[in-house]
């Protein structure tokens, strides 16, 4: 009676783990772009035919950062440099800033 009691516990154990789903910690938030990314004005590279008016620029990140269903809040436009904060559900998920010239993003957060 015992051998069949024990096996039924240990055939109970291993259907429970098998059926149930697997929990994972939660990671700490990171920068959305933690290494940096061009936008879709200049290549790859950062070659731009020439720097980019603010208006173009502000646009380019926010169609960025929309494709990920991101906002962005513009800071301050400092010559070619854009400061920017990314959001996600009105939380900032990262601060950003943007060379016009080149395209590149890269984060300080």
């Amino acid at each position: 009676m015992r051998g069949k009691l024990r096996h039924s516990a240990v055939s109970a154990a291993m259907l429970f783990m098998l059926a149930a789903p697997p929990v994972h910690a939660q990671q700490a938030q990171k920068p959305v772009t933690p290494y940096g990314d061009f936008c879709s004005l200049c290549s790859t590279y950062g070659i731009c035919d020439k720097q980019t008016s603010p208006e173009k620029a502000e646009k380019a990140i926010r169609d960025y950062y929309g494709k990920k269903g991101l906002d962005v809040e513009i800071e301050e436009t400092n010559g070619r440099f854009i400061k920017a904060k990314v959001m996600d559900g009105g939380k900032v998920v990262d601060t950003i800033l943007f060379d016009s010239s080149t395209g590149r993003f890269r984060s300080i957060y």
